[in-house]
């Protein structure tokens, strides 16, 4: 039989492969990478395979509700093994939120840890039997976030809007495909999928849930170079530069020219700065596997690139990734305070750099999927105090869920209704 088998010889069931990436995402590994790659070593079926994937995500989302849940009946949970705390998470995410009948979550969980830590059975056994959700969580429990995350969202959101992302980000992600045209519509229906747009009626490039009897990458509409996986959030802020048929169009930290496609995809000419050369050769091949053109540089942009001014720029910028923990749950286990001050500015430095190449009369648009003030609202307002001759103007935005920054300029993509949470300021040169 294929996939990774056990030390007795069998393939794993899904809350093996839960629990060993578990561990592996709590000693520093990062979750996608870690599941899929343990998902393609294993033989699993289709239901098991969605049963490791809910478990491994549930847990990293909801951590700081089952640690809350789990305290009153560990006398010291640090001292455990990692694989008995980690088999006791596991179980309290299947008996709180996955809604598990209790005997068989207990039953599955006493094997698991009998056959790692036999000596624990019996803690895991009675700690299962017993756990429930407690009352009076403090709030950033029931957000499950670190306290000083929960602050920094309510500072960037207000208190009410805070707390509706950090519950979104506590939701699954559906697959979102960005479709290029009706073929791409055609090709999806004769696969078998269902795609549903996330507005009626919206002009292509459009965001499309999908759901799909066949993976990804063996969907002709993928293979054909007619969609591309992006979420909604990210399409929107691409769609709110505003590039005009056959303009100029600087993509500032493309990374893997996602949002290059979209340009190209428009009629854009573009060029695409990355520092990093292998993510650049990466956003060359996906733009070939999508019929589509950019021209693509591999630069430092805390250095002004010697180009010609264009007439739209767009700076995606590194960020802290705080509008992404529905499908990076582990940033909220190792960012800290500083780190978001860190990152604050080198936005800043690049941010300057972005706009020294916007043409007279030209537009700027500064984004990142982090929602704290010191990457959103503050950068702006630093950038706009240095360069008076940059106006705030409106950002379009068709997708829902948008809201204006609180106390600051620029607005907000609130990562609810499986949308990824976004920071955007559109600022126009005067001419």
């Amino acid at each position: 039989m294929a996939g990774e088998v056990n030390a007795v010889g069998t393939v794993p069931s899904a809350r093996q492969l839960a629990l060993d990436v578990l561990l592996r995402v709590l000693h520093g590994g990062y979750l996608a990478p870690a599941l899929s790659a343990a998902l393609d070593k294993a033989d699993l079926e289709g239901h098991e395979r969605s049963l490791a994937t809910d478990l491994t995500y549930g847990v990293v989302r909801h951590l700081p509700q089952l640690d809350h849940a789990l305290a009153p009946l560990l006398k010291a949970p640090e001292k455990l093994p990692p694989q008995v705390l980690g088999a006791l998470r596991l179980g309290a995410y299947e008996l709180l939120h996955r809604g598990t009948p209790r005997y068989a979550a207990v039953n599955a969980w006493v094997a698991q840890v009998k056959s790692r830590e036999p000596r624990l059975a019996g803690l895991v056994n009675a700690v299962l039997r017993r756990v429930e959700p407690r009352e009076g969580q403090p709030p950033h429990v029931a957000a499950a976030l670190p306290e000083w995350l929960l602050d920094e969202l309510q500072a960037a959101l207000g208190p009410q809007r805070a707390v509706q992302a950090a519950a979104g980000m506590l939701q699954p992600e559906p697959l979102w495909l960005t479709l290029f045209g009706a073929e791409a519509l055609n090709l999806l229906t004769l696969d078998g999928a269902e795609a549903s747009p996330l507005v009626p009626g919206a002009p292509f490039p459009a965001s499309f849930r999908v759901r799909s009897p066949l993976p990804l990458a063996q969907l002709a509409a993928f293979r054909l170079g007619n969609v591309q996986p992006q979420n909604p959030s990210s399409l929107q802020v691409a769609l709110a530069l505003g590039a005009e048929h056959g303009s100029t169009v600087y993509d500032l930290a493309s990374g893997r020219g996602v949002k290059s496609a979209v340009f190209a995809a428009q009629g854009a000419q573009v060029t695409a700065f990355e520092l990093s050369a292998e993510r650049s050769q990466a956003a060359a091949s996906n733009l070939a596997r999508l019929g589509l053109q950019a021209r693509h540089l591999v630069a430092d942009l805390k250095v002004v690139p010697n180009e010609p001014q264009a007439p739209f720029v767009i700076l995606d910028a590194p960020c802290s990734g705080t509008g992404t923990l529905r499908g990076h749950p582990e940033i909220k286990l190792r960012l800290t305070a500083a780190d978001v001050t860190e990152l604050a500015a080198l936005q800043g430095q690049l941010l300057a750099s972005a706009a020294q190449l916007v043409a007279p009369g030209g537009v700027l648009l500064y984004a990142v999927c982090a929602l704290t003030k010191a990457e959103g609202p503050d950068v702006i307002e630093a950038l706009l105090r240095a360069r008076p001759d940059l106006i705030e103007e409106p950002a379009p935005l068709a997708a829902p869920h948008g809201a204006p920054a609180s106390g600051g300029p620029g607005s907000y993509i609130l990562p609810t209704g499986g949308l990824d949470g976004f920071y955007l300021a559109r600022l126009r040169r005067a001419g």
